[in-house]
């Protein structure tokens, strides 16, 4: 893993001085305002309650803090800032299962109406990355007036040119399908697309040419290596390729963008996590302003994940996070062996993946502030017990992203055509007398 002298792990001391001012008894006021604004923001009985026990502090106190201030649920805040720690990390970690080796990417998506305000706590979220990027294009422009110079100077001295400089940068937004492969072969192809509203994300494909750009998104989340070979054009090779992706929608564009584009069929819906809350309105105007102390604290963890060296060693499961891990494939098994709709059996399939990469960024946040558990380089069973509950709570958001309970809500009308395709309605008589109809209006039914 990481050797201390090579990144110091000064958030273990700034954590330390923390304590200083929150104590346990603070930590632990934090931890009870999450439980309660997780369950008052939580209408029916029968959802799974957004987890924050087994949060990281830094993470509960920006999530709660960020909630409150916007009037949002907290899964909005806390789930942006674990993609915005994905996409500070990269490609610099990693966690063997024995089978799977993954990265910790994430493709997560809010959906909720407009005005509730779901767009501002990814923006509080992102802001440190995209701080860090306008400092890294001020010093690419500075890079490129120089090699304009050089340029100018090699072509009077009739000398080689200088390699031209490239934009080192870790967030996207708007882009064609050759300039995210050709920003990701810069970028060691690593980029994340943070982007309010994806509906304009998802007009796009296939807007600019026919070769395959779902099939390339595939290629991209299972980090499988890809080669793109254009006419009059060097190949671009992208071994590894990682994309974190996190934005909203309104539900009624997700279920047009979805069915459009065949996403559901070809397996592109299934990678996402949906954040779906049942009930979402808009809060009444509210004075409360962010922490700054807390959205400093926040920020410095993703500065850090930002500069921290690659590690080679990949993390491993503990025994313990093992044992919860086979626990948890076993039981994902049983729910796509029993579920036939194939939407959700194909999302079900993918949630092993997402355990694995959902408690590599908690437990790399956990060992920042825990030098014992940095030097282990083993997933811990709280982390992964964590990404479990979470993968639970995404379970039962993807039910209404594929509108299965407003799908059961049959007309009667609907309800006598599927008896009749089903099982077949031998004596239209009695059946009408049963259900106080006329036998001419059931014939009438049966044979549409």
């Amino acid at each position: 893993m990481i050797n201390k002298k090579e990144a110091p792990s000064n958030l273990a001391v700034s954590e330390e001085a923390n304590n200083q001012e929150q104590n346990k008894t603070t930590n632990f006021i934090q931890k009870l305002k999450a439980e309660i604004h997780t369950k008052s923001m939580n209408l029916n009985a029968n959802d799974t309650v957004f987890p924050t026990s087994g949060l990281p502090q830094v993470i509960l106190d920006f999530g709660l803090e960020v909630a409150e201030v916007y009037g949002v649920p907290i899964e909005f805040p806390v789930l942006s800032a674990l993609c915005a720690v994905s996409s500070a990390l990269r490609k610099k970690f990693s966690v063997d299962s024995g089978k799977y080796r993954n990265f910790g990417q994430l493709w997560l998506m809010f959906v909720a109406p407009p005005g509730v305000g779901k767009s501002e706590p990814m923006a509080a979220a992102f802001r440190p990355l995209q701080r860090l990027d306008n400092l890294s294009y001020d010093a690419y422009q500075v890079e490129l007036a120089n090699w304009k110079i050089e340029c100018s100077e090699a072509k009077q001295t009739k000398s080689q040119e200088p390699e031209k400089p490239f934009y080192k940068q870790c967030l996207i937004d708007d882009f064609t399908p050759e300039s995210l492969y050709q920003t990701m072969f810069r970028n060691n192809g690593a980029v994340s697309l943070c982007r309010d509203e994806l509906s304009g994300w998802f007009a796009d494909f296939g807007r600019y040419n026919k070769s395959g750009e779902i099939s390339r998104y595939l290629s991209i989340f299972n980090n499988a290596q890809f080669c793109i070979n254009r006419k009059s054009e060097e190949p671009l090779q992208i071994p590894e390729p990682f994309m974190t992706i996190c934005g909203t929608i309104q539900p009624e564009v997700l279920d047009i963008a979805l069915n459009n584009n065949s996403l559901k069929e070809n397996g592109f819906a299934s990678r996402f996590l949906y954040v779906y809350p049942r009930e979402i309105k808009k809060q009444k105007y509210s004075e409360k302003i962010p922490n700054r102390i807390m959205l400093e604290r926040y920020e410095e963890l993703i500065k850090h994940c930002y500069y921290l060296p690659k590690s080679e060693n990949p993390f491993i499961l503990s025994p313990e996070a093992k044992v919860l891990f086979i626990e948890y494939a076993n039981h994902t098994a049983d729910l796509v062996n029993g579920c036939s709709n194939n939407f959700l059996r194909a999302t079900y399939a993918k949630m092993e993946i997402q355990v694995l990469r959902i408690s590599l960024i908690i437990q790399i946040i956990r060992g920042l502030y825990d030098n014992s558990e940095w030097l282990q380089v083993q997933i811990s069973k709280e982390a992964i017990q964590y990404a479990i509950n979470l993968c639970n709570y995404f379970n039962s958001n993807i039910i209404r992203v594929e509108n299965i309970e407003t799908a059961t809500k049959t007309t009667p009308v609907e309800a006598i055509k599927i008896i009749q395709k089903e099982y077949g309605i031998k004596n239209k008589q009695t059946f009408a007398d049963s259900i106080g109809l006329t036998r001419q209006y059931i014939s009438k039914l049966c044979n549409e």
